[in-house]
């Protein structure tokens, strides 16, 4: 920390703080570890007049980086379920951005303690929250950077939309082992998921994902299944048209929603999109002039050049390798359009249609809500005779803590997500 950084923050703590009870209680930062080596020793007496045991555990450093008090308070409630992650310290920021707010940093520390097994065994973790103002934003890496564990991996969760090339930002990715986003929650869909793109070729060493990718693990695997059947792994070299369609809120223009989600928000169906888009081997067509983009209503559609020979065909879960455009190229579509929905999270993909043609036979594999949230139809309909359908539960997808609980679980580079990212960026230009 530079001898400004320090003046800076020696100033700024000084001043007057909000109550959070929630988050603990109050203190110096020069002093946060002091203090909660003391809460250590509190809780260590307590559970000895119990005859129960506190389980300290250290594997792991959690950054929550929100942009008001009431999104620290909301994720800080979801650490509640995450006791089998093992956190060693979580270390919530809250960013006051408002124009006239005066440099402050404010410090309360917490240990937050759940059951294990019954009563008899509980699971704990440090908290520190950092309410910052003003010009003390400007160093917020150097001031967090004290209060992470030695030696252990740093995981952000950054709460909202990621800023395009800002300092502040960057520096906290610097820091950070592994990003973690939540695209649901991005206020402008389309160029956010192009920043999450430029970050992961600008920031190599820090691994990216998004919990939204893993709300479309459940769609992925559906429509891989459909083609581990023998009968129908033929019609995966024929598909020739994809179908996406996610949930929008029943108004004409774009919007925000009482609980704060914005509406139409495409960014789960263009991941799907993407990832369609890289294991079918498809290329872009060198003819846009059918193709459309609209951005207020989320709605797409681009012509693809793909390849009906089976050998240079992979299947949906091989890595990817760029084709070319040998082979009988065939002219292919990705259409995503929105679905009104007023009993569905915004952005919740509604309906995936795949449509493939082979030796003169059409095959359409299809996976529907229906307007259910919580359940999907898959179907096969082929050559007019339509198979018996499925019904899957999607509810343990859309949970955020299991989505977190997920990300926390995951050491290095999600490599197919990374590489997603970049098909979403080729296609929206």
């Amino acid at each position: 920390m530079t001898m400004k950084d320090q003046v800076m923050t020696r100033e700024a703590t000084n001043s007057p703080g909000l109550r959070l009870p929630w988050a603990g209680r109050t203190v110096q930062l020069e002093n946060v570890e002091e203090e909660l080596a003391f809460l250590w020793k509190m809780s260590g007496d307590n559970m000895r007049t119990g005859q129960n045991t506190n389980v300290r555990t250290s594997i792991l450093n959690l950054i929550i980086c929100a942009p008001d008090i009431e999104s620290a308070q909301r994720a800080s409630a979801l650490l509640r379920h995450l006791s089998s992650t093992h956190l060693a310290r979580v270390t919530v920021l809250v960013l006051d951005r408002s124009s006239d707010a005066p440099a402050a940093l404010t410090t309360w520390i917490t240990l937050r303690c759940f059951s294990v097994i019954s009563d008899i065994m509980r699971h704990c973790f440090e908290q520190t929250t950092l309410l910052v103002s003003g010009s003390a934003i400007r160093s917020i890496a150097n001031i967090v950077q004290p209060l992470l564990k030695a030696h252990l991996p740093v995981y952000l969760w950054w709460l909202g939309d990621p800023p395009d090339n800002e300092t502040i930002f960057n520096d906290l990715v610097e820091l950070s082992n592994r990003v973690i986003v939540d695209s649901t929650t991005f206020f402008n869909p389309e160029q956010d998921l192009q920043t999450l793109a430029s970050l992961s070729q600008a920031a190599p060493n820090s691994a990216l994902s998004d919990l939204n990718w893993g709300r479309a693990t459940p769609w992925r695997q559906l429509v891989a299944q459909f083609f581990d059947v023998v009968e129908y792994r033929p019609y995966l070299a024929g598909v020739n048209s994809i179908e996406i369609e996610h949930a929008a809120a029943p108004l004409a223009t774009p919007t925000v929603t009482e609980s704060g989600d914005v509406s139409p928000n495409p960014a789960c169906a263009l991941l799907l999109a993407g990832w369609l888009k890289a294991r079918l081997g498809w290329l872009l067509a060198s003819d846009s002039s059918e193709n459309i983009h609209d951005t207020a209503s989320g709605t797409y559609r681009w012509l693809m050049e793909g390849t009906a020979s089976p050998r240079t065909t992979r299947t949906l879960g091989s890595p990817r390798v760029k084709t070319g455009k040998a082979g009988n190229a065939q002219m292919a579509s990705i259409d995503i359009r929105p679905q009104v929905q007023s009993q569905m999270r915004p952005g919740s993909i509604c309906l995936v249609r795949l449509v493939s043609n082979v030796e003169g036979k059409q095959a359409t594999f299809t996976i529907n809500r229906e307007g259910d949230p919580d359940h999907v139809l898959t179907s096969v309909e082929l050559s007019r005779e339509t198979r018996p359908q499925r019904t899957v539960s999607l509810t343990a997808a859309q949970d955020t803590s299991e989505l977190l609980h997920d990300e926390l679980e995951i050491t290095g580079h999600d490599y197919l997500f990374e590489q997603t990212l970049q098909e979403v960026a080729e296609l929206l230009g």
